[in-house]
């Protein structure tokens, strides 16, 4: 793949995370230049705290709360409108270490056209049991559906190439929509990189967590469904 020029963005979703969130904008503005945050129908103290980083950030908001996938798929949207070619994302509670962008910039540079994915050390992180059961389906539905294998694809930490994306159809609103991409991608010939990321389960502040085991799951079965049927067509 060739560009003209590469512009990345980081985007980060956020929901409630009044605890971590600001360290995660100002780590991440110390990494990259260019930031979109989406609050994604945050009631408590979001909107003041982004409000006060004036125009050292983009600001995306949703009236109400429509999921992370929802999320990401806008900003998605109004980055490329603003002239982006890729987004890097990652979650604001506190559970990704933002100065890994810089694994994820020397992606881009290498392999513009691939959507690289962060791989964590769960194991040595400590991941709760519900997040090793999710990420053994999403691997197993990923190497099913999309002929891909990747250690870790629940992993938040990503840079998607844009243009390539929006091409993909995607449909998710929520947890549902990062597998879907992945399937797609790989599917649609888009290669999946994995690069290695930090994590922690215990930021400073305390980590606030909207994934929900029962409802994300079926979210995410639901997801797998619809591509079933669709390549049944």
């Amino acid at each position: 793949m060739v560009m003209a020029e590469i512009r990345p963005a980081a985007l980060i979703p956020t929901l409630n995370n009044c605890n971590t969130r600001r360290e995660v904008v100002e780590g991440t503005l110390r990494a990259i230049p260019d930031v979109l945050v989406v609050d994604d129908g945050s009631s408590d103290s979001t909107a003041e705290i982004l409000a006060a980083m004036g125009n050292r950030i983009r600001v995306l908001r949703h009236p109400t709360n429509l999921g992370k996938g929802r999320a990401l798929r806008d900003g998605f949207e109004h980055l490329l409108a603003a002239g982006f070619t890729h987004a890097i994302s990652l979650d604001s509670d506190g559970q990704h270490f933002p100065e890994d962008i810089s694994v994820f910039l020397a992606a881009v540079q290498r392999a513009p056209g691939s959507l690289a994915i962060g791989q964590r050390d769960l194991n040595g992180a400590g991941a709760p049991r519900k997040s090793r059961f999710g990420l053994w389906f999403s691997n197993t539905a990923l190497r099913c559906l999309g002929g891909a294998r990747l250690g870790d694809s629940q992993c938040g930490f990503r840079s998607y190439p844009l243009a390539q994306v929006r091409e993909l159809g995607l449909r998710g609103d929520r947890y549902d929509m990062e597998l879907e991409v992945l399937i797609k991608a790989a599917r649609a010939g888009i290669p999946l990189e994995p690069v290695p990321v930090q994590v922690t389960y215990s930021p400073p502040g305390g980590r606030i967590t909207h994934f929900r085991p029962v409802r994300d799951f079926l979210q995410i079965g639901f997801a797998v469904l619809r591509i079933l049927i669709g390549r049944a067509r």
